[in-house]
């Protein structure tokens, strides 16, 4: 019924699309570049987001007040999105650069962190559960790894943090929810940052997730929660007045609470016929759950010394020499609970406790940090961007953990040295270098170096990039060591190495980025399953190669946009790298403005990805490891939906998985024993506030 709904909704507000195109085929435009472009975001005005003038800004409204006053015309000032501009930790680290807010809703009905068209997921079939990526994305790390990564996705760091220039108070509010059927999957985001000062900027932000499940529930009881995520960050921005010094705080709270319920009994849910409703399905653990807390304090100073000049577009200060420090302390504790025994051999050993009844595992991590680096700035008498300039950066990092699990207490420390390096030869091509190495401690002796190149070719032939990096990672503390309750090991593992080249084009005016990674992995470390049943770790002392190709391509017809996004994936280690050899992401839409301010978006999204031999999931350490060798069928994924930006606010009204009733596909799985959700309409409305 709620597909019918969906659909006679749809068709007909997309043949008052087609049909106000062919009565008016100039009305409206669509929200993109000159040259066509729909990888570039755009403001509410359809202005690409750039680096903002803030000199040149200030003139402009001056001028603006001085003509209207001259002209007897003094009025209130609406404040809309130009007099907010954000950015963050890693854009002010050598100047201050500004970024103009995005309120076009391109993508807008992408909301689901889950299935993101570039970075798709592994997960449990609900939002708030473990996930892993879909795709070979290494993680870029050196130094010590507590190992628990299965609610990453979620997770807010201090370097995540938005700042903000609010000269008036901006408020941003975001709710979800599902539209003609029963309430699983609801989020609410909210933001608000004002200026106590023009030079100084506060604000907070409070992001809320709950979800019910689709398949199989703890106690066949379908209306508790299985995922109750909460995350928050309070910050503080303070630039003085002479743009010397420069200070970010913030604090970061994560506390997230989840139900393991291990994948329901019913393996042939999608080929046999049950006359149970989905969410009353029977599960192979009732009374288990994760608690994840995740919280940390940072703070960040800048000092420039010596002259000061500015860039030849004006749009960032540049100090020829600088001073950064920044303090750290962050805290992880991870609870493993369950409170009745496990009668499906999903909990197989009891190490600590009599039964799984009695399972109260707890881990918890302390980390202080201190960071110094200095940076210094070789200029020729020009002074354009990136133009005959030389900038380096030296430093040192100080790591102090203290870690604790069971009976097992570690302290110890890490000193890293570090450089970055970039060069502009010209306004045409730039070389950067990136260099960190473990000098002492626990983890000495890893390092990761990286080198890109940066070619830009003209307009019209585009740019190019080379890149290159070599990493060597010590084993995280997971795979080493584990005492708890149903898992224990005690193990010495090699570094883990990786070598990785890497070559992109982009092509902005024919809406076109091509990629190519290749990388040899050594001494890899992955979880597997034992001869007898058990989660193991394993490291496999062979090389691994892997091959990753990408295309992005948009093509537009008028008011008709394609995009398409295809990733190619090859190892010769496919039974331990386990992903999909390909996967694509389509997107097709029809735009149109009505009464010259509504903007609407009708279209549909296509995901699809081949075969591939599931991981297995082990909910007591929360880790994806390779078990039985299952291969599930595997059939596209459509969603149709529209979205429309009208003034303040965007809006979404979607219906995901639609073609599952009346095409192959009766449900898909990425993990096994984990369905992924049944069709379902999603509403979602974005709503800024400026004064």
């Amino acid at each position: 019924m709620q597909l019918k709904s969906f659909l006679l909704f749809f068709l007909l507000l997309l043949s008052s699309n087609i049909w106000a195109q062919f009565n008016n085929p100039n009305q409206g435009n669509s929200q993109q570049s000159p040259n066509g472009n729909t990888n570039i975001r755009y403001d509410r005005n359809g202005q690409p987001i750039q680096e903002v003038n803030e000199q040149e800004s200030e003139k402009e409204d001056n001028i603006d007040s001085l003509r209207a006053k001259l002209d007897n015309q003094v009025k209130a000032i609406e404040y809309n999105a130009k007099y907010i501009k954000y950015t963050k930790a890693e854009f002010l680290t050598d100047s201050t650069r500004l970024f103009f807010l995005d309120t076009a809703a391109n993508d807008f009905q992408c909301q689901s962190i889950l299935n993101q068209p570039k970075h798709p997921t592994m997960n449990l079939g609900l939002l708030g559960l473990s996930t892993r990526p879909m795709l070979f994305e290494p993680r870029k790390t050196i130094g010590f790894d507590v190992g628990y990564h299965y609610l990453d996705l979620y997770l807010q760091k201090p370097e995540d943090v938005l700042y903000y220039q609010a000269r008036s108070p901006f408020t941003d509010l975001y709710y979800s929810t599902p539209a003609f059927s029963r309430i699983t999957e609801q989020t609410f985001n909210g933001i608000h940052s004002q200026n106590i000062k023009p030079n100084w900027n506060i604000g907070a932000n409070l992001h809320k997730t709950g979800a019910r499940t689709f398949y199989g529930s703890p106690n066949r009881r379908s209306q508790d929660l299985l995922a109750n995520n909460l995350k928050a960050a309070v910050w503080n921005w303070y630039e003085s007045p002479n743009k010397r010094y420069t200070l970010l705080a913030n604090a970061t709270f994560n506390n997230f609470k989840t139900s393991e319920y291990g994948g329901i009994l019913n393996d042939s849910i999608f080929t046999v016929p049950t006359l149970v409703a989905p969410e009353f399905e029977a599960v192979r653990l009732n009374t288990a759950t994760h608690n994840w807390r995740n919280n940390s304090i940072n703070v960040k100073q800048f000092y420039n010394i010596g002259k000061i000049t500015n860039n030849a577009e004006n749009t960032a200060v540049l100090p020829s020499q600088r001073v950064t420090y920044s303090l750290l302390y962050n805290t992880q504790k991870y609870v493993f609970k369950n409170r009745e025994p496990d009668t499906t051999g999903l909990l197989r050993h009891y190490y600590l406790f009599p039964d799984s009844s009695q399972t109260n595992d707890s881990t918890s991590l302390k980390h202080l940090q201190n960071d110094f680096t200095y940076s210094f700035y070789l200029r020729g008498k020009s002074v354009s961007f990136l133009k005959n300039e030389l900038k380096l950066n030296v430093g040192l990092t100080h790591d102090l953990y203290r870690y604790n699990q069971y009976n097992v207490n570690l302290n110890f420390q890490n000193i890293t040295a570090k450089a970055n390096l970039n060069y502009g030869f010209n306004d045409k091509a730039s070389l950067n270098g990136d260099f960190k190495q473990l000098i002492q401690g626990r983890n000495a002796g890893d390092f990761f170096y990286q080198a890109q190149l940066d070619i830009k070719l003209g307009n019209k032939v585009g740019n190019v990039v080379f890149g290159a990096y070599s990493q060597n990672q010590s084993p995280a503390l997971i795979y080493q060591q584990q005492i708890s309750n149903h898992h224990k090991w005690n193990n010495s593992f090699e570094k883990e190495q990786t070598q990785n080249a890497s070559f992109s084009y982009i092509n902005t005016k024919f809406n076109l980025i091509a990629n190519a990674q290749y990388s040899l992995i050594t001494n890899h470390l992955y979880f597997s399953q034992s001869l007898n049943g058990d989660v193991v770790p394993e490291q496999n002392t062979g090389i691994i190669n892997f091959l990753k190709l990408s295309v992005e391509k948009d093509f537009i017809f008028g008011k008709f946009t394609f995009k398409n996004f295809i990733v190619y994936q090859k190892t010769d280690f496919e039974t331990i790298i386990r992903t999909p050899e390909l996967y694509t992401y389509q997107s097709f839409y029809f735009r149109n403005v009505y009464f010259k301010v509504l903007k609407a978006d009708i279209g549909f999204d296509l995901r699809y990805f081949t075969k591939y031999t599931a991981t297995s999931y082990a909910p007591a350490i929360g880790q994806f490891y390779n078990g039985d060798n299952i291969r599930f069928e595997t059939h596209p994924i459509a969603d149709i939906w529209i979205r429309t930006t009208w003034k303040r606010t965007n809006l979404f009204l979607k219906y995901e998985y639609a073609n599952q009733s009346f095409s192959q596909s009766r449900g898909y799985y990425t993990v096994n024993g984990y369905p992924m959700q049944y069709p379902q309409g999603k509403f979602g409305v974005s709503w800024k506030f400026y004064d």
